[in-house]
């Protein structure tokens, strides 16, 4: 059994123009192959997957990011902390005063609170100007009274621009007067000193 004819189909009121052009589409739909008789189990997959939402953050994911946050996070408090130079958790300030043999010296001495656990001070030490010493000769901070050296807070050398130096000391600092600093012979000239204050 035959289908319709087209022009039964479109009717006899378009032009000439227009019933070419539908002829055209017309053959153009009949050369299309038929569908297979089987679809092919590529196609149902990926027809059945749309639709379905992915997981962006799943609980390995999460897990995976919370991780790498907190190592994020002792790092950047890590290089923080070794690289404060402002000494923020120094309470005191004092500035060394340079003497006659040391003109061109200056210092800074930074004092934390002292931690009664175990009696100890943590100090920093910033020294510039001093000569670079040779040999086995080095500098030290000390503690004075009345113009006497009385302890060492611990030893030190210096290289070109500004030196710091970290040092912990036990010493009740109320018990001296200055802080000092010299070579390390006992008879060597003041060359940088300060009060103590606490």
């Amino acid at each position: 059994m035959s289908g319709p004819d087209f022009r039964d189909l479109v009717g006899d009121d378009i032009s000439p123009d227009e019933m070419a052009e539908l002829e055209r589409v017309d053959r153009l739909l009949r050369s299309v192959p038929p569908p297979p008789s089987e679809v092919p189990g590529t196609l149902t997959r990926s027809v059945e997957r749309i639709g379905t939402e992915r997981r962006l953050w799943t609980r390995r994911r999460l897990a995976a990011v919370a991780a790498l946050a907190a190592a994020l996070s002792a790092l950047f408090f890590g290089v923080g902390r070794w690289t404060d130079t402002d000494g923020a958790h120094y309470r005191v300030t004092v500035p060394l005063q340079a003497t006659a043999s040391a003109p061109s010296a200056s210092g800074l001495i930074k004092v934390a609170d002292r931690d009664e656990s175990t009696g100890n001070w943590e100090l920093q030490l910033r020294v510039s100007g001093l000569p670079k010493l040779s040999g086995g000769e080095y500098y030290v901070l000390w503690l004075a009274k009345n113009g006497k050296y009385v302890a060492t807070c611990g030893t030190f050398n210096v290289g070109r621009g500004t030196t710091t130096v970290d040092m912990t000391v036990s010493y009740r600092l109320s018990d001296y007067d200055s802080w000092v600093i010299s070579s390390h012979k006992e008879d060597s000239p003041w060359l940088l000193s300060a009060r103590i204050r606490t």
